[in-house]
């Protein structure tokens, strides 16, 4: 168990877990249903291992487009919605020229605050792993089932006989996927400003 066992701490506690179950397989669950509903034939060539290396880079970039979109509409959620709740409108601001109007009042802030309590307060290793875990399991299932529920629409215009009415299908998507990334850009910039305040504070 010795080497196995520090192998798979290692890669767990690098977050290469979480990115897998949260990003990569949801990501990948939506491009090869694209792929089936507009270019089947793809599906069936075999392709140089070294092409996997972009391609698990897409399907972490679709995945995390999913997640985006999600937390954009309210479907998943980074926290308790009672207890940190973040309006539609708020959300919704976060596409236009003042953005950055609510830094300093945001959610994250507090939100931010009682996770550096949890890590001062809790020094063993097992109880962060169990947070971890928690974490994986939350975004597992709720970029899961998103996925699941894109690639069920996507596979149900494959019976659709028009092609043209497929391409436009997954144009609006890639369109919706693109504007939840953009999102997520100017969302991450907000996180990191609240978590890097809160953590020049408690110092």
């Amino acid at each position: 168990m010795g080497e196995f066992g520090n192998a798979v701490k290692y890669l767990y506690q690098q977050f290469i877990l979480r990115d897998v179950l949260s990003f990569v397989t949801p990501g990948a669950m939506v491009v090869f249903t694209a792929l089936f509903l507009v270019y089947p034939q793809l599906l069936s060539y075999s392709i140089h291992w070294l092409l996997y290396i972009p391609l698990f880079g897409v399907f972490y970039m679709v995945g995390f487009a999913v997640q985006c979109l999600g937390e954009l509409f309210g479907v998943i959620h980074f926290s308790p919605p009672d207890k940190y709740p973040w309006p539609l409108s708020q959300r919704l601001n976060i596409f236009w020229s003042d953005w950055t109007r609510d830094k300093d009042e945001i959610w994250w802030v507090k939100y931010y605050k009682e996770v550096e309590k949890f890590y001062r307060a809790n020094t063993d290793e097992g109880a962060r792993q169990a947070r971890e875990r928690l974490i994986v399991l939350k975004q597992m299932c709720a970029n899961g089932s998103l996925a699941l529920l894109i690639a069920g629409v996507l596979l149900a215009f494959s019976f659709c006989p028009l092609s043209w009415v497929r391409l436009a299908v997954i144009s609006l998507v890639t369109l919706v996927f693109l504007v939840s990334l953009f999102w997520g850009h100017r969302v991450h910039v907000l996180r990191q400003y609240a978590r890097e305040k809160v953590l020049s504070k408690s110092a």
